[in-house]
């Protein structure tokens, strides 16, 4: 997903600078009487969800209404984009996370909100870090999740074939192969139709096992290019699993990948915490849970793949701040945080939660042994991305038609016309 070009009026940019010199004041004002504040999102599978939070929200503070206005995930951005520019933005909109915020941020669109919403004080930094300008630190989004990713599976499924959590890698191919022996499609999985970014993902669910919690950290220094070994390794592991993913691979979408997950065809997937909830939401009697990769030997200890995955961010031009600021407060409360845990079952902004879904318990514990999800995390602040790159050739690569080394030396190469290792 390429970022967005942004260029702004001198006058827009003017009152947004003016705007946010006052957040910190606004922020103390009464919001007005009836007042609706308008909120953009693209999460259109939360949408009941979070409809019930904002009804809680709007009983306790009687004179605001929160309009909350749903856009695919496809067209959402250029709709924001389109509308911010054009000066018709909501009041709050739902920002994607690290390289796809920045440019709004450097369009002068959006309030830094670190003097009007205390509460984002009590967020870890691995939340906080996707809604953080890259040239002044301010924060300009309250965070609400860092998803992690892993292996979620069907433990009705896993039961009745006598298969347990694979302990290696070893393991987990001789469950792909029993599964399919018993016409069971072992992992739901395929990238057509704009859908390569779930296979990114899968990357991030195997890659931790090979390339190791440092990796990330290797990467950013220059010590590590996309064509170590390590990462290599990922890709290849990736690719090798295709005899054990959906029929029709390169035919398959998102959508129909997680339908056969969901009405029990496949036995497991590769997905982030965000598809608790949906997969729950769309079949309540579907028994499942998580694990992370396994590493060829059992005794390494398993690491995740976790991001920030966006935020809700103040629009400069919203007409309604101290109303706005009032539930951005709200987003960024403890009160929100449980409220987001129990209704959508996925990792909170903020820690202090009571869980009481075990597949979203399984998924904190998991979390502690986290790394950066390395492609967004590292690779998305400028064009083209590592994610543009893997999402238009992983196809190719499981089917045999790139090599993996090959993959990861376009990804690199991609790259280094704008990545700056830190020194």
């Amino acid at each position: 997903m390429s970022m967005l070009s942004i260029h702004r009026r001198a006058a827009l940019g003017l009152i947004g600078g003016l705007a946010a010199a006052c957040a910190g004041a606004l922020s103390t004002l009464p919001a007005r009487a009836d007042s609706t504040v308008t909120l953009w999102s693209w999460r259109t599978e939360d949408e009941a969800a979070m409809h019930r939070i904002f009804e809680a929200f709007e009983k306790k503070n009687p004179g605001i209404k929160v309009d909350i206005q749903f856009t695919p995930d496809a067209d959402y951005q250029n709709r924001l984009s389109t509308a911010l520019r054009g000066g018709r933005g909501p009041d709050i909109a739902q920002l994607k996370a690290y390289g796809e915020l920045q440019p709004f941020i450097e369009g002068g669109y959006l309030d830094a909100l670190d003097d009007s919403v205390a509460e984002l004080k009590n967020m870890p930094d691995a939340a906080l870090g996707g809604a953080r300008g890259r040239a002044d630190g301010k924060l300009y989004g309250v965070p609400y999740s860092v998803p992690m990713m892993g292996v979620f599976y069907n433990e009705d499924i896993f039961a009745a074939q006598g298969i347990e959590i694979p302990k290696t890698y070893k393991d987990f191919v001789a469950a792909c192969e029993k599964l399919k022996a018993a016409g069971i499609t072992p992992i739901a999985n395929g990238g057509a139709n704009g859908s390569a970014w779930e296979l990114e993902i899968g990357v991030g669910v195997i890659g931790p096992t090979l390339y190791g919690p440092d990796f990330y950290d290797e990467m950013m220094s220059g010590k590590a290019t996309f064509e170590d070994p390590r990462y290599v390794a990922a890709l290849k592991r990736f690719a090798e699993l295709k005899p054990y993913y959906s029929d029709g691979f390169a035919g398959i979408d998102y959508t129909t990948a997680t339908q056969q997950f969901i009405g029990g065809k496949a036995a497991m997937f590769f997905g982030g915490s965000f598809e608790n909830g949906s997969f729950k939401s769309q079949n309540p009697k579907l028994k499942f849970s998580i694990f992370p990769f396994p590493a060829d030997d059992a005794s390494t200890k398993l690491y995740t793949s976790a991001f920030s995955d966006g935020s809700y961010g103040l629009v400069s031009e919203s007409q309604n701040k101290a109303a706005a600021i009032k539930v951005l407060n709200y987003m960024a409360s403890a009160e929100f945080a449980q409220a987001f845990a129990d209704e959508l079952g996925w990792p909170p902004a903020r820690t202090d939660v009571t869980v009481k879904d075990p597949v979203l318990a399984r998924m904190m514990e998991m979390a502690k042994n986290s790394t950066p999800y390395l492609t967004l995390v590292g690779f998305r602040w400028q064009t083209p991305t590592a994610s543009s790159v893997l999402q238009s050739e992983i196809i190719d690569m499981v089917e045999g038609n790139v090599a993996p080394e090959k993959l990861a030396a376009d990804m690199q190469a991609a790259v280094a016309t704008w990545f700056k290792p830190k020194q």
